[in-house]
């Protein structure tokens, strides 16, 4: 724009129009030709738009879109891009506050689940808690009890026929027994006191037959018993325990000779033991009773009817000659003393009687009706069990 020319024309238009004599004719006197004038002066003073006037705005807009627009860190990882941020708005009092009640909210926050979950364990802890058994240390049932010792018991067996060998001697042996409870630890329930039993007894010797000459001869022999059961203990008071049980067992004995002999053929007369062996299986049904007399000291009583299933037969057998069956009983006086928690001392007095009865065949050589076993004795023991 170049305002000087732009003066100079105005002030040639306005001699030209001044001083034509055309002009002065044509336009009336006064006001009309002199704003014609005027206006001529304006429009050539006023500067045009042009089209560089249209570009320089569209310039100063891309410009300002060109700075509202994000831009690249300069040096940095272009290809990472940086997510917008939420503006928070928040004075400085909100905002003081604000972190001194997050501050107590996260102590308590801390403190009260902790508080809670101590509470709830507690509860949890109450309601799986085991209530206690109203027994006796010595008499109450137990998860494991384990209990191993000596025996000494004396055996005497004889036929209904006075002819007939028989064995009557004393033998040493050893015993074990396992009771447990599986459940007794359980927090309530009649079965808690639902469990298991069982014995194993064995005893060694010799069988022998004195000569009128003095000598004597003999044989080895032993005798074994063992069973299982289920039993259920029903506490009765603080200091006496109910337990019936059911189960079965198995009697045996072993004459262990080179040839075996024929019940008929083995009589008194015999210079060599020949009495035949033992092999019956039979059911039990027990009970047993236990009774504290002091804190750590019990007293046991146990007795049963044994049902025989069945007596086993061979040459070597009291059955070579006839079928049997069995039927017999058990008594057992006991007494135990606990030492500390864990252990304790027992011992017992048994008695077990064993009947056959035979039911030989018509006109055979064996004519003996029945034959009894019988079994009295010390059996001693050393408990271990859980507390």
């Amino acid at each position: 724009m170049f305002f000087p020319s732009a003066t100079v024309v105005a002030a040639l238009a306005l001699s030209l129009t001044g001083t034509g004599p055309l002009a002065d004719r044509a336009a009336p006197r006064g006001a009309p030709a002199r704003a014609a004038v005027t206006k001529v002066a304006a429009s050539l003073w006023a500067p045009k738009k042009s089209s560089s006037s249209k570009k320089s705005q569209k310039d100063i807009e891309a410009e300002e879109e060109e700075l509202l627009k994000p831009r690249r860190p300069a040096g940095g990882d272009t290809g990472a891009k940086q997510k917008p941020r939420r503006p928070i708005k928040m004075d400085a009092n909100a905002e003081e506050g604000g972190d001194d009640e997050a501050d107590e909210g996260d102590d308590d926050d801390e403190d009260k689940p902790k508080i809670k979950r101590r509470k709830r364990a507690s509860e949890d802890e109450d309601e799986d808690a085991a209530e206690p058994i109203a027994s006796q240390p010595p008499i109450i049932p137990r998860l494991v009890s384990f209990e191993v010792g000596p025996t000494y018991l004396r055996r005497s067996f004889g036929f209904s026929q006075a002819t007939e060998q028989g064995d009557h001697a004393f033998r040493y042996g050893y015993q074990f027994g396992l009771e447990s409870f599986p459940m007794v630890t359980q927090p309530d329930g009649w079965y808690r006191t639902l469990g298991v039993g069982g014995t194993f007894e064995k005893e060694y010797g010799d069988a022998t037959r004195t000569q009128p000459s003095g000598l004597f001869m003999g044989a080895p022999v032993n005798h074994t018993r063992w069973g299982f059961d289920v039993r259920y203990a029903i506490p009765a008071g603080e200091w006496l325990v109910i337990m019936p049980a059911v189960g079965y067992g198995r009697v045996g004995v072993q004459l262990e000779r080179m040839t075996p002999t024929m019940p008929s053929m083995c009589l008194t007369s015999n210079p060599d033991p020949c009495f035949g062996g033992i092999n019956a299986g039979y059911l039990s049904a027990d009970l047993h009773l236990r009774a504290a007399i002091l804190p750590n000291m019990a007293l046991s009583l146990v007795g049963g009817y044994l049902q025989g299933l069945g007596v086993g037969r061979g040459a070597d057998q009291i059955t070579a000659e006839a079928s049997a069956s069995m039927s017999g009983f058990h008594v057992d006086l006991g007494a135990s003393l606990m030492i500390g928690d864990y252990f304790a001392v027992s011992a017992a007095i048994p008695f077990r009687r064993y009947v056959f009865n035979f039911s030989p065949v018509s006109g055979a050589a064996f004519t003996a009706r029945s034959a009894t076993d019988q079994y009295v004795g010390v059996i001693a023991g050393f408990a271990v069990f859980t507390k």
